[in-house]
């Protein structure tokens, strides 16, 4: 229904009630590489069931876009909120491990990204977070959509289905992962 007077006049006849409709807004996302000598960790959660079987992945891409790294990891059963707590840490520890001390931490959950920002993490991951801070020279914490963060998404979803301390670790693109994000590529997310 466009709401014309010929539309409401049908509607009356049959005594029908117009109902409103919800109309779908597009938006268009990008994705961004960072500044050279940075990496981007790309940060995601996911479960089955909330509190319920839980995985983290995590996904290093350097600042040319190409793939470095990626971990999954499985949880056991606990809540998609720790998940993502998790996999922020994981990737943080990796980075230091490996001695990239510039990084930019990326993830599509916003209480995580707006937490870590404040530094509110939950107090039995604490000890870890401080460790971890305490090494790094540049961070910045990103919110970004779940549009862009797919390949993330990707490797949590290979850890939900990972015993509780089991993981995967990935030197190189998995045939599993068909694309990565790309740079100036528009990604669509409909609201």
């Amino acid at each position: 229904m466009w709401g014309s007077v010929a539309e409401n006049d049908i509607l009356q006849f049959f005594s029908i009630h117009a109902r409103k409709m919800r109309r779908t807004t597009i938006i268009e996302i990008f994705f961004h590489l960072q500044n050279e000598m940075e990496l981007l960790l790309y940060c995601d959660g996911a479960s089955r069931g909330n509190p319920g079987n839980v995985g983290y992945g995590f996904i290093v891409r350097n600042h040319f876009g190409a793939f470095i790294f990626a971990e999954s990891g499985g949880l056991g059963v606990t809540s998609n909120c720790v998940a993502e707590f998790i996999s922020c840490i994981k990737a943080l520890e990796w980075a230091v491990e490996n001695q990239s001390f510039r990084l930019i931490l990326q993830s599509d959950s916003k209480t995580c990204i707006i937490a870590l920002q404040q530094q509110k993490i939950p107090w039995f991951l604490l000890a870890r977070w401080q460790q971890v801070m305490a090494s790094i020279h540049s961070i910045s914490f990103n919110h970004v959509s779940r549009e862009v963060n797919f390949s993330a998404d990707h490797f949590a979803k290979k850890g939900v289905h990972l015993q509780k301390g089991q993981c995967l670790t990935f030197n190189e693109k998995p045939s599993s992962l068909t694309c990565l994000e790309f740079p100036d590529q528009p990604y669509y997310r409909f609201v």
